[in-house]
């Protein structure tokens, strides 16, 4: 439930005004108020602060970070497409919301030239905490990104950091979710990532269907990656028995895989049904969706190995995203998150 502060945030910015076009249409890149309003609760904004948010969008998430932060507080907004730059900021003006600045450019850069932070928030999934990011922050800032987890697209959570004293960024905690992928150019579709597939296709009815998996390797990868991809898009069946029971949340599940990475571990684009992660061999393939059933081609290999996945992550005690620890692991332009599970005491 949002606090007193961003209820009262919610009720002082027109949300539609934002979300929406001249002519009623909504923004493509509007993230909904409930996906908002738990990055808020996550991220602590409090009066007087500096804000950094990554992915402008509608304007609306800005708007509130401008309701958020007050009179003596300021927020930078970038995005990578001007167009939205441009309209968030006549928007922001029109309203007589002076406390946030609008800019273009690659998020993955953060905005030095306004810089310190106190908090950074983004709305598009990064494949790292970019050093940029700490470097901007001001010692005990609060960044909420979300963030791959595995070396699979898609496998996202959303992480809480800090940037410690030392200049290096710490992770607290994770939650489920995630967003289309930062990128330094605009992208025209959501639906295959811009990068980590290994091969896809369309159905007949157009969708994409895609795979990518760490298994897909030596001189004869391409060649099994579309044939497997292919044998999804036209042979794709649902199999009776969901692995997973009414109470047993299919997102859990999903960020264990993404902690333990077993071997087989895959990421699959479904057509209409979006995308979930799964296991693939040489003879098929099976995905966990977000209902808990499986969706398979090929022997029952990979069902089978899903359901010793899921009878795994029972035995761990079924752990949530927020029940993994985060770990950054240092790489040449910031940290990778990670998870683990924790261990019983």
């Amino acid at each position: 439930m949002a606090t007193n502060r961003i209820q009262d945030a919610l009720a002082s910015v027109p949300e539609e005004y934002y979300t929406h076009r001249e002519d009623g249409g909504l923004v493509r890149q509007s993230s909904s108020a409930e996906a908002i309003t738990a990055g808020l609760e996550r991220l602590d904004v409090r009066p007087g602060m500096r804000v950094l948010e990554i992915g402008t969008g509608s304007g609306f998430s800005g708007a509130l970070l401008g309701a958020l932060v007050g009179e003596g507080g300021s927020v930078v907004s970038v995005d990578v497409v001007d167009d939205l730059v441009v309209r968030a900021r006549d928007l922001h003006a029109r309203r007589g919301a002076d406390n946030i600045r609008v800019v273009t450019g690659d998020g993955a850069r953060g905005a030095p030239a306004h810089a310190p932070y106190d908090r950074i928030v983004a709305w598009a999934s990064s494949d790292l905490l970019h050093r940029a990011w700490a470097d901007q922050c001001v010692p005990g800032a609060a960044l909420v990104v979300p963030v791959t987890i595995a070396p699979l697209p898609r496998a996202n959570a959303i992480v809480r950091a800090h940037r410690a004293r030392d200049g290096r960024l710490a992770a607290e905690r994770l939650w489920p979710g995630g967003y289309v992928e930062m990128h330094p150019e605009e992208l025209t579709q959501w639906l295959v990532p811009p990068r980590g597939v290994h091969a896809q296709t369309a159905d007949e009815e157009g969708n994409p269907w895609w795979v990518s998996g760490t298994w897909i390797t030596g001189e004869d990868a391409a060649a099994r990656a579309r044939s497997l991809v292919d044998a999804l898009a036209v042979g794709a069946r649902l199999e009776g028995g969901a692995p997973l029971g009414p109470e047993e949340p299919a997102a859990d599940f999903h960020a264990y895989l993404y902690a333990t990475a077993p071997e087989g571990l895959s990421m699959f684009g479904l057509g209409a049904r979006g995308w979930a992660p799964g296991h693939a061999s040489a003879g098929g393939a099976a995905a966990m969706l977000g209902d808990g059933r499986l969706l398979s081609t090929g022997d029952t290999t990979s069902g089978q190995e899903v359901r010793r996945w899921v009878h795994q992550w029972r035995q761990a005690d079924r752990p949530s995203a927020g029940a993994l620890s985060p770990v950054l692991e240092e790489a040449r332009d910031g940290w990778l998150v990670r998870a683990r599970v924790r261990t019983r005491r």
